[in-house]
């Protein structure tokens, strides 16, 4: 079990904090120790400041489990026996799990791919959704390349990762490609997966355990020529050729003016879950060209960030 206790520091690298320095206390979960997720609880911290919720108030407990069932439910349960104001999940795994483990603890999610396509709904619960449409970044891949073979790299223990092979597998006629699907529960599986022969392009799923592989698994899809798409942010940086996915900070944005509105005293039920508005379409130009791709120019226009 990762475990952080911190208080809100500008470059999310955590300070020490006293107990019970502050009025309240926040709990957050994240679902794996991903650079999204990172970025997302950054402009959660930020955000909460700009609420009125600085140190003085708030304590804030950070849990980075192990990406697993059992880390990630220990994590809910430590935070729940902690008796946090407010219980604050970045992912779909942990915010599935603490609907199970708390109906009194108010809940916010972020992160979370089709919330209600995976059940994270509750009378204790609110948040924003993650969701961007995989069909448009299905038709930006295929104005790059021509696959007809589509591996999905996911774990069939977060549903989130689920759904999206389930949407994948539904639009193969639409758009004339297989999906191959390519399951790991454990980072090592997720590490040691290999593409060439199998598949002409790699789909990464929003999986915070494949995430955690992620260098690995570009490394050997690039490496076998085959490009790599993903809908989660930041991807891109790491080298993903073309990643379509919403705002880390508008999603930690929306969840900090949500737990505030909480901690001020409303009943989750009063609080309308969000969808997501600042969608980012990245272009990796560089990995792309070395891999003998020529992107097309309303591609390049229409990115919202190219990597040369």
């Amino acid at each position: 079990m990762r475990t952080i206790t911190w208080l809100i520091c500008a470059a999310l690298l955590i300070c020490a904090a006293p107990a019970g320095a502050g009025d309240k206390t926040i709990g957050v979960i994240m679902a794996g120790n991903i650079g999204y997720y990172q970025e997302l609880h950054r402009a959660f911290a930020n955000g909460l400041v700009k609420e009125g919720f600085d140190r003085r108030k708030v304590d804030t407990l950070l849990q980075m489990p192990a990406p697993d069932p059992l880390s990630w439910t220990n994590a809910v349960r430590k935070l729940v026996v902690a008796d946090v104001n407010v219980l604050v999940t970045y992912g779909g795994a942990p915010a599935v799990l603490a609907i199970r483990e708390t109906k009194s603890i108010p809940i916010v999610y972020a992160g979370v791919y089709d919330p209600a396509g995976i059940g994270v709904t509750a009378r204790n619960m609110t948040g924003i959704s993650s969701k961007v449409p995989v069909t448009s970044l299905l038709k930006y891949a295929k104005k790059l390349m021509n696959f007809t073979r589509l591996a999905v790299v996911y774990n069939e223990l977060e549903p989130d990762s689920v759904k999206q092979v389930e949407e994948l597998i539904a639009l193969e006629s639409q758009y004339g490609f297989q999906t191959v699907k390519m399951a790991v529960k454990r980072l090592d599986d997720a590490r040691a997966l290999t593409y060439a022969g199998k598949a002409d392009a790699v789909f990464i799923s929003v999986s915070a355990t494949v995430n955690e592989a992620l260098a690995e698994i570009v490394k050997a899809a690039h490496g076998s020529k085959i490009p790599t798409l993903s809908q989660t942010g930041g991807s891109g940086d790491k080298g993903v050729i073309l990643t379509l996915a919403p705002s880390a900070v508008e999603q930690g944005e929306a969840a900090a003016r949500m737990t505030a509105r909480l901690l001020n005293g409303e009943s989750p039920a009063s609080i309308a879950p969000e969808m997501p508005k600042l969608i980012e379409l990245v272009l990796n130009l560089k990995e792309a060209t070395a891999l003998g791709l020529k992107p097309p120019m309303d591609l390049i226009s229409d990115a919202t960030k190219v990597i040369k």
